[in-house]
């Protein structure tokens, strides 16, 4: 099951009826591009991109509090709620010291339908848990990497034990079912390993998360970090997801949703279109010198949307490789949307 799309199954919005949006449907806010693993598929897990991202840093609260000012703004001119906001980006959210004050301050600020974070766990505390789920966390997306010690270290290149992120997970659930809470609903999700590990891990988190999957690893585009190479090897593994790969992908380009839905604040305040953009290629400002709203009608993001239209991707690196495109549902299919029909008013 893949559980990425499960997640986002209902409510979907036809994109080809709503486009040009007032406002995203989604907006990330990146507590943090900093990790405490370095796992071999991912851009941490490779000296050299890492390096290419720097500066690699907690988000201040300086830039927090003004993205957290500027969608209240939004919310409150447009009558309207951001139907998703993430907590997440490219780094381990739960490394910033405040991330828990800030869940308190969105949900109480009303400015959303649903907040979610996504981790792998390891920090997630008893305290850390306790404030999850007293402050109204949504969603808490746990992406777990091996079941086998054996395979949490090998993917992770880190210390930590797959039982101790389990333990982890149970407590959280323990305390919210102890201080009858519903939220956060808990997702645990492991890349697809085409092994028996599928399995233990199903096995293993089946009653302790509250929705359990397997999700299908995707390309994106790295330099020279091949994601598969790194996370199969030349393995049996390895063979069985190249053979399950659709060559078809690439054949007929499509337009990718994110620069018409989604708005990303990494963590040092530069506005990206994609939350997997590691090297912000898709910046298009700074939340520090514009306001949210601003960047979203601006001249900016309307040339990138254009050029997404035309070229489909193919003239922009971090995405002429992506296959996130191709993995959309129907409603999220922009192929034949006029260019026409999109507009700016910031001239920046």
């Amino acid at each position: 099951m893949d559980l990425q799309k499960n997640i986002y199954a209902n409510d979907r919005t036809v994109l080809m009826d709503a486009v040009p949006l007032e406002m995203p449907l989604c907006i990330s806010i990146e507590p943090s591009n900093i990790c405490n693993f370095k796992c071999r598929m991912c851009f941490h897990g490779n000296n050299e991109t890492a390096d290419e991202a720097k500066p690699l840093q907690n988000m201040p609260s300086e830039i927090f509090e003004k993205t957290l000012s500027d969608i209240k703004d939004w919310v409150r001119k447009s009558g309207k709620r951001i139907k998703l906001m993430k907590l997440y980006s490219l780094g381990e959210p739960l490394l910033h010291p405040d991330v828990c004050e800030w869940v308190r301050k969105i949900k109480n600020a009303g400015i959303c339908d649903s907040l979610e974070i996504t981790t792998n766990a390891s920090l997630l505390t008893e305290s850390v848990a306790e404030k999850l789920v007293d402050y109204g966390l949504d969603t808490l997306r746990v992406s777990v990497y091996g079941v086998s010690e054996d395979e949490q270290k090998r993917v992770t290149q880190s210390a930590v034990s797959a039982e101790s992120i389990r333990d982890n997970v149970i407590y959280l659930q323990e305390y919210k079912k102890k201080t009858d809470h519903k939220n956060p609903v808990v997702y645990a999700k492991m890349l697809d390993t085409h092994t028996d590990e599928n399995q233990k891990f199903i096995d293993c988190y089946t009653g302790v998360a509250d929705h359990v999957g397997i999700d299908e690893p995707f390309e994106l585009t790295s330099g020279d970090n091949d994601i598969f190479d790194n996370l199969f090897g030349e393995n049996e593994a390895g063979e069985a997801h190249s053979q399950s790969l659709n060559s078809n992908f690439f054949k007929k380009r499509r337009p990718c949703r994110y620069p018409f839905t989604h708005l990303t604040v990494r963590s040092d305040g530069k506005v990206v279109v994609c939350c997997a953009d590691w090297l912000k290629e898709t910046c298009y400002g700074n939340v520090m010198d514009h306001s949210l709203d601003e960047l979203w009608n601006s001249r900016s993001l309307y040339d990138f949307r254009c050029r997404m239209l035309n070229y489909r991707g193919a003239d922009i690196s971090c995405c002429s490789g992506c296959e996130i495109p191709y993995r959309d549902t129907p409603e999220d299919d922009l192929s034949d949307f006029p260019v026409e029909r999109l507009s700016y008013t910031n001239n920046f």
